[in-house]
């Protein structure tokens, strides 16, 4: 029996393919349902860009045993009614689809007042790049993900097994979302030694520099985070790093604006896509990382740089944070945040920790427990 893989174009995918490739060769179809042929991130060749007729025809392959939905778009979960009865449904959650299921589990929303009030002044059709429409509530944005319809409810009961990216966001979907019965089995993307370090790159302990959010996206709370960066008592010749390479482009620009007004030429936003050795090579010069998100996000810059032994700095509120202490990660909070390096100790503390979480063997032997629970007969 085969998985049939529903994808999106993502520099995370690759990763995946080599993974569940590896502990099951050739028992899996990789598709992206859009009919196109235009890849910018997917760079295997086992990937099909079929169109919907195309998928209902691999759908009803009498091989495929389980799909496997990488992200739970609009058309994945379209397709969940036309899976077949015997066949499981395994959804490899990302964060951003799974969030408006949990809007009651964050009561004060996840942007913060001078974020939530900018995102807000960028929607208003007052702003000249605003949609004509209803005058948007700083309340509203403080809550980006919407809460599904009942019909999006009920379709999610069709998923088997889920696998968001914290276990702790797993329960709190079932809180939240009566009737989704799922079961839990964990799962990343990536490994520490093929996805999160690169050969040479030293250790960013005592690099200068901030790493400032991982996105030009509204859950940065990048107004409130630039603000504790400022309050640091030691700024002298030190950069602060922000991604910016992908999100809102009108929230980017604002951003940018704060930015250099407020810490001028040490400001350096990063406007293009980089590979991933340049990447990590640039982060090698950033001995903090200071991430203000109250959601789930930016885990993979986390990883890098704590593998480098940077200083980890994130918003309690984020469950990130209590999972990367159960790791024995000696991670600061963000409103007030340390420039001192950590200690040796801390380090190799913090390295092992995050080694057995997304070290190579364990991963893999997450790989090869999803696959024969997909596997397995449907419940």
């Amino acid at each position: 029996m085969k998985l049939l893989h529903l994808i999106v174009d993502d520099k995370f995918i690759d990763m995946a393919i080599r993974e569940f490739e590896a502990v099951a060769p050739g028992r899996h179809e990789w598709m992206i349902v859009d009919g196109g042929s235009q890849r910018k991130f997917v760079k295997d060749g086992r990937v099909r860009c079929i169109d919907w007729e195309g998928f209902l025809r691999a759908l009803a392959a009498p091989d495929i045993g389980a799909v496997v939905c990488h992200v739970m778009t609009p058309l994945h979960l379209s397709a969940l009614s036309r899976v077949p009865a015997h066949v499981q449904v395994v959804w490899l959650g990302w964060g951003y689809d799974y969030y408006g299921l949990i809007n009651d589990a964050f009561p004060e929303g996840l942007l913060q007042s001078a974020t939530a009030a900018l995102a807000a002044r960028l929607a208003s059709p007052a702003h000249p790049s605003a949609n004509q429409g209803e005058v948007p509530t700083v309340l509203g944005h403080a809550r980006p993900y919407r809460r599904p319809w009942p019909a999006e409810r009920d379709a999610l009961a069709r998923v088997d097994i889920f696998a968001p990216v914290l276990e702790t966001e797993y329960h709190l979907v079932r809180r939240h979302l009566p009737g989704f019965r799922a079961r839990y089995v964990r799962w990343n993307y990536g490994t520490a030694e093929d996805d999160y370090t690169v050969q040479g790159v030293a250790c960013s302990a005592r690099g200068r520099n901030i790493l400032a959010g991982n996105s030009a996206t509204a859950t940065n709370n990048h107004i409130e985070l630039f603000e504790h960066i400022r309050r640091c008592d030691d700024l002298t010749d030190r950069l602060i790093v922000a991604p910016l390479s992908y999100g809102d482009a009108n929230y980017r620009n604002s951003v940018i604006e704060v930015g250099r007004e407020l810490f001028g030429d040490a400001f350096v936003p990063l406007l293009d896509f980089m590979p991933k050795d340049r990447y990590i090579e640039l982060l090698g010069s950033c001995g903090h990382v200071m991430m203000n998100h109250v959601r789930q996000q930016a885990l993979g810059n986390l990883l890098i740089s704590g593998l480098l032994g940077a200083r980890l700095h994130v918003n309690p509120a984020n469950p990130l944070y209590g999972w990367l202490r159960s790791l024995g990660v000696p991670v600061s909070d963000v409103a007030r945040p340390s420039l001192q390096p950590l200690a040796a100790g801390e380090i190799d503390a913090q390295v092992t920790g995050l080694h057995g979480a997304f070290g190579r063997h364990a991963q893999r032997a997450r790989t090869r427990a999803l696959v024969d629970a997909a596997l397995a007969p449907r419940p």
